[in-house]
Formats: C-alpha cells, structure tokens, sequence
C-alpha cells in the first residue's frame, strides 16, 4: 500500500514538472502562478507544497527535469546521425534537425534554459546555479563533439574546442531569442550556415 502511495506521489510530481515546463516555455516564470501550475496538474493549490518547498525550489526542479529531458533527446539525435556521417557533420545535422522541429511550431517557444536565465538568473541563485550546471551540461556535449571534430581534420585546431562549445551556445540561445521575436527560424537557419560553414570549418 505503501509502495503504491509513493508511486502516486511520483507520479504527480512528474506531472507537475512536465506541466511546470509547458507553461514557462509558454509564459515565462514570473507570469506562471502556483495555482495555474496546480489547476493544470489536477490537484489543490495547497498541495503542490506537498512536493515543492517553494515555487523557487520548482523552478530549480523544471530547469533539471528539462535538461535530462533535452540532454537525452540531443545525445539520442548525434548517435542516431553519428552512424551516417562523421561526429561534427553529425552536430550540424542535429542543429538543422532541432531547427526544423521549430519551424513546424506554430508558436516558437525556443529553449527553456535560455528563456529563464534572461528572465530570473539574477533573481534566483538556486535557479542560477541550475541554470549554470545544465548549459555546462549542453557546453560539455558539443565540445566532445567539436573536439572530436578536430582530431578528424574537420574543424579549426587554433581555438579550443571548450571556447568553440561556448561559441556555438551562445550562438544558439541569440538566434533563438529572435526566432521568437521574428516568429520565423531564418535567424536560427542564417547562423548555422555561418558557424558550421565558416567559423568553425579549417
């Protein structure tokens, strides 16, 4: 009985976490509130604190719950395409691949991670600190990948592949934000061709 009950909390928990990551992609942290995240979930306001000390503490828990979600589909796109193509053909194709899943939204909602750290990074260090350690994560895969990218021959040997990582993220997180602003991936698009044509390239 017991087993079944801490079943059901879990179970409720991760509710709360993938509708906690819906709405903030949606509406951003501050513009969600306990009881819209509560009344999507199906369950009483005062209960969410069953799960979470704070709202604070769940933003800390959706920023987690979002990068293994994100990390997992990412490194599942490369070993899909690292069987075609070498590893920094193979980033390039997951960035197109990811950019296309954007395309095909009506509303472009872009990456968590950086929606909210523009948005409570400086309110938060328990939120920044989590933000910190999943776009070290995300950091961490693409240099493996651009590293591996230069021991190939593929990509440029002057700079370190940590800085050329970094590069590429913050990239990433800019074209994202005028994805959103644009409403149209053509800056996602327009940067990729340059960093995976030109910067990054021998």
């Amino acid at each position: 009985m017991a087993r079944k009950k801490s079943a059901d909390l879990e179970k409720t928990r991760q509710s709360l976490l993938e509708v906690g990551i819906a709405l903030l992609l949606e509406k951003g942290y501050n513009a969600t509130g306990i009881q819209e995240i509560a009344t999507a979930a199906n369950i009483p306001k005062g209960s969410f604190y069953n799960y979470f000390a704070s709202k604070e503490d769940f933003g800390v828990a959706v920023i987690r719950q979002y990068t293994k979600d994100s990390t997992g589909k990412w490194l599942a796109l490369l070993q899909e395409a690292t069987r075609k193509e070498n590893s920094f053909k193979a980033l390039s194709t997951v960035f197109l691949a990811v950019t296309e899943k954007y395309r095909c939204e009506e509303v472009k909602k872009g990456c968590l991670l950086g929606t909210m750290a523009a948005e409570i990074s400086e309110a938060s260090e328990e939120c920044r600190l989590a933000l910190k350690e999943s776009i070290a994560e995300f950091r961490g895969i693409l240099a493996e990948h651009l590293l591996s990218g230069q021991q190939l021959g593929k990509v440029r040997k002057d700079i370190p592949a940590e800085h050329l990582a970094d590069l590429v993220w913050d990239a990433w997180q800019g074209s994202l934000l005028r994805m959103k602003v644009e409403k149209s991936v053509d800056p996602v698009n327009q940067d990729l061709e340059v960093l995976f044509h030109h910067i990054l390239v021998l």
